[in-house]
């Protein structure tokens, strides 16, 4: 029999059974429209991390912290100070430093209230490090600022995003920071004048500016919060060469006796891509749990098939159908289910994280007004054409596989006992 007539013979075999094989159909679907649906808005969400990240936090920039980075409590009992960063200029290939003074302040703006983290910053330095994030889209940054002068971001501005600002340059600010001496608690209060409002950021900015920062001065900062204590300063070396970033790191690490943590954005990016990747194998896992479901479909609908066309197996073998033959048969079946499944699958699980995307169901990963880690997103699918290339191998694969039982049966079926069958 040629390899013509088996294809024939398994087309004719599917259209006679139209409904069976179509609900096997539908379950390899929607295991493959789950895999390119997932997969795809996972490369989204890390194309998105790599470019945010890389936009706010330079491939030369350094994080120098005493706080613990992992699950471990590993936080040092060692105090980084302002000054701090006349010791970390002084390595070899760092081109300057600044630290940050930040602590969780009340800001009011006209009648709205918000509690934020206010940040005290050397602006001049700040703006070389950062030059394209923290800029302002109205006003200007001073680079001798007074004790009065405030920068906000623009969610702090319009936190609905919707263009009702609530204030403007030259506005009031007030900031309240809480504190206690002893047993008692003390309200301190700041009035700022705002001199410049950020334009809209997005995405995560490690040690950078956000939508939702408030920065003042670092020595208005170290009166106001009456401390000169920081738990993080900011480093930029002179080049990205990976054996300078390492070789900086290990030098400033070994000048405060390795009680601090020296934090380099390839550290920061490797660790998010990891745990991306941890959660898309895992999702996609339990998503391949519906092939598997589905592939025990297609045994059940064969087999049911196989005891329907007992009789035909027993008249085809008997005009001299050879075993390989009509092993080829049900086999063939089987592979055109997978092959119609995956193909829907993939066509039907693109159209959904497009959809996704189109009425921005993943614009936005904030529960409250603000989000001060990723801000406002919106991820974007990302389509590999080996995403789709292994889609369909997969889904074939386990139609295959499924479908061998019931086709070994029918191919060992005897032919005489198939022709007494009623």
């Amino acid at each position: 029999m040629l390899i013509r007539d088996v294809f024939s013979y398994a087309v004719s075999a599917i259209k006679r059974r139209k409904v069976r094989k179509g609900l096997a159909v539908l379950g390899v679907t929607i295991g493959i429209a789950a895999i390119i649906s997932i997969v795809s808005l996972s490369s989204g969400f890390q194309a998105l991390v790599n470019t945010q990240f890389e936009q706010g936090f330079g491939s030369d920039t350094l994080i120098v912290t005493t706080e613990s980075i992992s699950f471990v409590d590993t936080e040092s009992d060692l105090q980084l100070y302002i000054n701090d960063t006349e010791i970390i200029n002084n390595v070899d290939y760092v081109n300057q430093s600044t630290a940050l003074l930040q602590r969780t302040c009340v800001i009011q703006i006209g009648d709205q209230e918000y509690v934020l983290g206010v940040v005290g910053v050397d602006y001049e330095i700040y703006l070389n490090i950062f030059k394209n994030t923290f800029i302002t889209e109205s006003g200007s940054i001073p680079h001798s600022p007074d004790n009065t002068s405030v920068i906000i971001g623009a969610r702090v501005n319009d936190p609905w995003k919707n263009g009702s600002a609530l204030t403007s340059i030259g506005g009031e600010i007030n900031i309240t920071y809480t504190t206690r001496s002893g047993l008692d608690i003390e309200n301190r209060t700041y009035t700022g004048r705002i001199d410049g409002i950020m334009g809209e950021i997005g995405g995560t900015n490690i040690g950078g500016p956000i939508d939702v920062g408030v920065y003042i001065p670092i020595e208005t900062a170290e009166e106001f919060f009456e401390t000169d204590e920081v738990g993080t300063i900011i480093v930029q070396l002179t080049t990205s060469d990976e054996q300078v970033i390492v070789q900086a790191s290990d030098e400033i690490e070994a000048a405060f006796g390795n009680q601090i943590q020296v934090i380099t954005p390839k550290s920061v990016l490797d660790a998010i891509s990891s745990i991306i990747r941890t959660i898309e194998l895992f999702v996609s896992a339990i998503t391949a749990i519906s092939l598997i479901v589905a592939g025990v479909g297609i045994m059940n609908t064969m087999l049911t098939s196989l005891m329907e066309r007992v009789r035909e197996i027993g008249i085809l073998k008997a005009l001299g159908m050879q075993k390989r033959t009509v092993l080829g048969v049900f086999l063939n079946e089987a592979m055109m289910i997978g092959v119609l499944g995956s193909v829907f699958g993939i066509l039907a699980g693109s159209a959904l994280a497009l959809s996704i995307d189109q009425l921005g169901l993943l614009e936005n990963f904030t529960t409250g007004t603000y989000n001060t880690v990723l801000g406002e997103i919106s991820i974007r699918p990302v389509f590999d054409i080996s995403l789709f290339i292994n889609s369909l191998i997969f889904g074939i694969m386990i139609s295959v596989i499924f479908g061998l039982y019931p086709a070994w049966r029918a191919a060992r079926m005897d032919p005489v006992d198939a022709l007494r069958h009623e």
